[in-house]
C-alpha cells in the first residue's frame, strides 16, 4: 500500500480514465482541463470541510478551556475532558490534510517540454494526475478525521444526556 503512494506513476490510473472517457485522440488541453477541474472541486471540498473543522474546534477549544478553569467546571463533565482533546487532535490533523488539498503550487506547466518548437504535455499531464490521486487521499483522510470526531461528539453527547437522564428519574422516582 505505502509503496503504492510513493510510486511516480501513482496517477496512470486517472489519466487512463479519462483516456476512456475523452477518447485516446483527445487533445492534452482536454486532459489538462479535466485534471484541473477535479482539483477545483477538491480544492472547494476541503475548504467547506475546514470550515466544519473550525466550528468543531472552536467548541472543543471552549470546552477544554472550561475544564480548565479554576472553578465552575461540573463534575459530570470531568469523564468527557479527554475525548475533547482527541477530538481536538484529529480536528487539527484533518485541518492539516485540508490544507494540504489547497496548497497552491506554482510549478503550472513546468512539466511541458519544448522539443523542436513544439510543447509536448505528457510529463505535465502525468504530475498533474499525481497531484489529483495525492490531493484525493488527503482530503479522503481529512474527512475521515472529521467523521470520527462527529460520531465521537454524538456518542459523548448521547452518553452525557443518557447519565443525565437517569440521575434525573432516580431523583423524581427513587
Amino acid at each position: 500500500m505505502l509503496a503504492k503512494v510513493l510510486r511516480r506513476d501513482r496517477g496512470v490510473e486517472i489519466i487512463d480514465k479519462i483516456k476512456s472517457l475523452e477518447g485516446t485522440s483527445a487533445p492534452p488541453k482536454d486532459y489538462v482541463n479535466r485534471l484541473y477541474g477535479i482539483l477545483t472541486i477538491l480544492d472547494a471540498k476541503a475548504s467547506g470541510l475546514l470550515g466544519v473543522n473550525s466550528l468543531f474546534l472552536t467548541v472543543l477549544v471552549f470546552f477544554i478551556g472550561w475544564s480548565n478553569a479554576p472553578a465552575g467546571f461540573p463534575s459530570r463533565f470531568v469523564d468527557f475532558v479527554p475525548l475533547a482533546y482527541f477530538d481536538a487532535v484529529l480536528l487539527v490533523i484533518s485541518s492539516f490534510l485540508c490544507l494540504l488539498v489547497m496548497t497552491v503550487s506554482w510549478k503550472f506547466m513546468s512539466q511541458a517540454i519544448l522539443t523542436e518548437g513544439e510543447y509536448h504535455f505528457d510529463m505535465e499531464i502525468v504530475r498533474l494526475a499525481n497531484v489529483v490521486h495525492d490531493r484525493t487521499h488527503y482530503y479522503w483522510w481529512a474527512w475521515l478525521c472529521t467523521l470520527v470526531t462527529l460520531l465521537l461528539s454524538f456518542a459523548w453527547a448521547f452518553a452525557f444526556v443518557r447519565r443525565t437522564g437517569t440521575q434525573i428519574l432516580r431523583a423524581f422516582f427513587g
